[in-house]
């Protein structure tokens, strides 16, 4: 599925609560999400204190990965500190995505 980053900007509205997404942007409740898109899961996010669940995932934050993440946090890291519900459509968790990656 395509997604379009300016939409996807737009539900990642409900983010902001919780996280930055701006170069440099500082930690909140959540990790800054600038250039998160092909980092690893639970990396280096300038000290941000990842749950146990979440650091055992591995992996990278790809495509796939963020859509299991995005649709379903607690499914996808059982015990995870992210207590969003997640976003149940497909395309606005595509949108979201495409958002992510914008970010570089």
């Amino acid at each position: 599925m395509v997604g379009d980053a300016a939409k996807g900007e737009a539900v990642f509205a409900k983010c902001k609560a919780c996280h930055t997404i701006d170069q440099g942007g500082a930690n909140g409740i959540g990790p800054n999400l600038f250039g998160v898109h092909g980092e690893a899961v639970a990396g280096d996010r300038g000290g941000y204190a990842f749950s146990d669940a979440l650091k055992g995932k591995g992996g990278t934050w790809d495509d796939a990965t963020l859509d299991a993440w995005l649709k379903n946090p607690k499914a996808f890291a059982a015990g995870t500190k992210m207590t969003f519900a997640g976003i149940t459509d497909d395309q606005q968790r595509a949108d979201v995505i495409a958002y992510l990656k914008s970010k570089k």
